[in-house]
């Protein structure tokens, strides 16, 4: 059973179609369930790694962000 992908999913489509391409062989080798099982623990790390990444990039914008204004206050410059 292939679940369907929606605008507002966790996992996004790309990350969803390259998770169905790696795990043809064993969709055709595994039975269902423990196929199905096996397919849901990647999407579980898949979307871990998602978010881990979405914190890294908010964390390094918001460090480039208070930089930025630090430095704009030396000059007496204000952020608009």
């Amino acid at each position: 059973m292939e679940q369907k992908i929606h605008g507002t999913d966790i996992i996004s489509k790309e990350i969803y179609e390259k998770i169905m391409e790696l795990t043809q062989e064993e969709k055709n080798t595994m039975d269902w369930r423990t196929y199905e099982k096996y397919r849901d623990k990647l999407f579980l790390v898949a979307s871990i790694a998602e978010e881990g990444g979405f914190v890294k990039g908010f964390r390094c914008a918001s460090a480039l962000m208070a930089e930025a204004l630090h430095g704009a206050d030396e000059f007496n410059v204000k952020p608009e």
